[in-house]
């Protein structure tokens, strides 16, 4: 067997179980650590992958036709890369005169991808950019897809857990196109070998990644480039349809203004466009198909592509009005608040009487004049921060031990492996990167819940005071309606909850289940499109006027996890199989309703109802204290029992969904939580009048104030409350 291996002078052993020595080996060919099945020689401590040892001396590789690839027990020369994942290669090395160099599991991945054997991705999570607040870090901003060689997060991605970074649509690449510009023969997908252009760019090569290419022709395109569409019809010239052109000229782009007559050579060699003949409208290619959304250093939040003039919506009524990049004449008014960015037309704000009252001048000052009483910052001391002055390591006011900031579910935690299963103490969803936890104990925050301030003024709140942050306490919230053992902000006056998630939402919201934003409209009524529940108070959409949603549907977490399934359960929008005897739920074998939505892991097939894969009560956190059971000596412990389990010592039935059990061992105690909850969680307030949410109500007390909006003019001001 040794002679298979480059000649060993030892035989080497297959060895199927892993002993205490083979957990710290180094394989020979690829350098990364072994586990599992593996080859060995343990008079010279050598190691080998199976797959490593078994990999074929050579590889006639369906992305390289031009010559076989051939495996070297190391690199042909100092610096070598890799042209698939471009890190440097220092051990065995799959190798091509044509200056290509793989290292063995990139070959060998690369060969299954072309094979379309694809089983090392079957399991593997894809993430949607923007969506997954895990993938919100600078490490995956700095990524690109080893295929195209754009950013990772430009497109839907494979997790990172595969050890590849690639986009979902280009592991899904035809290996073979007909291309409009090159219709003498088709192009195949390859290795971007370092011979020519792109004809489309005129880029040069890279070595990296892989090109559409005619090698007789000596013709290729970036990957990139040939999804460029060779007609384009577009919002900022609906008249005609554009085509790309690919040949020089010397017109100015509609968008950027740009002239090629007065670039340089190479500026405008790239200068290719679409136009329309008709009207001589050019737009460079990288001006008529913008990314959707940018990041930049300036603000925190991204940046969404308008096709037309950018213009505001009225935060009121949803009217539009322009910004039109020209000065703003004093005598032309608007109401405005002081403390945020709330901005409505004068019509819109003077509207009903019942939404606004005037102040008395001799009250400006003091209603100008609200504080809060106390610090904000809910972070007591940064204890230590990175070379980025990111605080990884904090003290937080709601907590005893020190919290340690982590962006990897796996690594960030003494008990790494069952933090699938676990829940922010903060809002009580899943655990998510960036987060920060105790070695200590089971707290969890997510960084943004962490950084939610102690003190706070809720748009929707009508008393306008400072509610406080409160830790510690079950409470339903007044928005959602939910039960909560997570952080809640409190208005002592209106004796009033409202859980971190709705605490923190807006009034314009953007949501993953539809493409335009919706805004929140009091008096609007109609369907939610996720539960197909009748209501009034509605977020809407203003562009199609097709999509609804009311506030305890937007609470429903984007997964959850639930014993029936291994894998996360995905919040799912529509039906994903027609045939009727598919629409059931496979926890509690009943039909669903294909008009609502439900959770569904589409690697198992399994489907859920939403109160079925989150019960009752999913918004407290399983494994929490509850101390407040007067009639039982010891701490009880918040456990949801997925079937039934021992009998409830108050009920004497069976108990199930959300229970408390003795935290001691020796005691047996289990109860029903419906069965000794508090009374004032013993049903749904049936109005909610502290809350715009609710129906306007007249309120006559002294100590009434909401948001401060100013109407200015040339020589004098007004000032209203607005009830929103």
């Amino acid at each position: 067997m040794g002679s298979q291996h480059f000649g060993h002078q030892h035989p080497v052993v297959f060895k199927d179980v892993l002993n205490d020595q083979t957990k710290e080996a180094i394989c020979l060919r690829c350098g990364e650590m072994v586990f599992g099945s593996s080859f060995s020689c343990m008079e010279c401590e050598i190691y080998l992958h199976k797959k490593c040892a078994e990999a074929p001396s050579k590889i006639d590789h369906p992305f390289h036709r031009n010559h076989p690839l051939v495996l070297l027990p190391e690199p042909s020369y100092k610096g070598c890369f890799c042209n698939f994942c471009g890190k440097t290669c220092e051990k065995s090395v799959y190798h091509c005169s044509c200056k290509l160099d793989f290292h063995i599991k990139c070959a060998l991945f690369s060969l299954n991808m072309a094979e379309k054997k694809l089983e090392e991705l079957k399991h593997i999570t894809i993430k949607v950019p923007l969506l997954f607040t895990e993938d919100d870090n600078k490490e995956l901003e700095k990524l690109d897809c080893f295929m195209c060689w754009e950013p990772l997060l430009e497109s839907m991605y494979f997790s990172l857990d595969c050890g590849f970074n690639l986009h979902k649509k280009c592991v899904e690449l035809a290996h073979e196109i007909k291309y409009p510009f090159h219709k003498r023969h088709p192009l195949i997908l390859q290795f971007n070998v370092d011979h020519f252009s792109c004809k489309i760019c005129l880029q040069k090569p890279s070595g990296k990644g892989f090109v559409y290419s005619c090698s007789p022709c000596r013709f290729a395109v970036h990957i990139k480039c040939a999804e460029f569409p060779p007609i384009l019809n577009l919002p900022c010239h609906r008249n005609h349809p554009l085509f790309l052109h690919v040949k020089r000229e010397g017109r100015s782009c509609h968008a950027c203004k740009e002239n090629p007559s007065f670039m340089t050579c190479e500026e405008t060699q790239q200068n290719k466009f679409y136009r329309c003949s008709s009207c001589t409208f050019d737009l460079h290619l990288e001006c008529a198909l913008p990314p959707l959304t940018i990041k930049e250093k300036i603000h925190k939040h991204p940046f969404s592509l308008f096709w037309r003039q950018v213009s505001f919506i009225c935060d009121a009524c949803g009217l539009e009005g322009k910004l039109c990049d020209r000065r703003v004449e004093i005598e032309y008014g608007s109401y405005s608040c002081f403390n945020c960015k709330f901005v409505v037309h004068v019509k819109c704000a003077l509207e009903k009487k019942g939404w606004y009252k005037e102040v008395d001048p001799k009250d400006i000052d003091r209603k100008l004049a609200i504080v809060p009483k106390m610090s904000t910052n809910p972070i007591d001391c940064v204890i230590e921060k990175n070379e980025d002055g990111e605080m990884t390591k904090i003290k937080h006011f709601s907590h005893e031990h020190n919290l340690i900031l982590s962006k990897n579910l796996i690594e960030g935690h003494c008990d790494g492996a069952s933090l699938v299963d676990k829940y922010c103490d903060g809002c009580v969803l899943p655990i998510s990167n960036p987060f920060y936890y105790c070695s200590e104990c089971d707290f969890l925050l997510h960084e943004s819940c962490a950084k939610s301030r102690k003190q706070e003024q809720l748009w929707f709140h009508i008393c306008q005071r400072f509610l406080i942050l409160l830790v510690g306490c079950i409470f339903r919230c007044d928005l959602c309606q939910s039960e909560s053992n997570g952080f809640s902000y409190m208005c002592k006056k209106c004796d009033v909850h409202y859980c971190l998630y709705c605490a923190t939402r807006n009034y314009r919201i953007k949501h993953q289940a539809h493409r335009h934003r919706l805004f929140f409209d009091r008096n609007h009524k109609g369907r939610c499109s996720a539960c197909n529940v009748s209501v009034r108070g509605l977020f809407k959409c203003k562009s199609c006027d097709s999509f609804n949603l009311h506030v305890d549907c937007l609470r429903l977490p984007l997964t959850a996890w639930h014993k029936c399934d291994e894998h996360r359960l995905a919040l799912t929008y529509e039906e994903v199989n027609e045939y009727s005897e598919y629409q059931f739920c496979d926890i509690c074998e009943k039909k669903r309703d294909s008009r609502k939505w439900f959770y569904h892991c589409a690697t198992c097939d399994i489907s859920a109802h939403s109160y079925c894969a989150l019960g009752r009560y999913p918004f407290i956190k399983p494994g929490s204290i509850y101390n407040e059971l007067k009639d039982h000596p010891h701490p009880l412990t918040f456990v949801r029992k997925i079937f039934s389990g021992p009998r409830c010592h108050k009920c004497f039935q069976p108990c199930r969904d959300l229970v408390l059990e003795c935290a001691d061992s020796s005691c047996d105690y289990v109860v029903h939580w419906d069965c000794v909850k508090p009374a004032y969680l013993g049903s749904e307030k049936t109005a909610r009048p502290k809350t715009e949410t609710g129906e306007i109500v007249e309120d006559t007390s002294e100590g009434w104030s909401c948001i401060i909006l100013v109407q200015s003019f040339a020589n004098f001001s007004f000032q209203h409350f607005l009830l929103l």
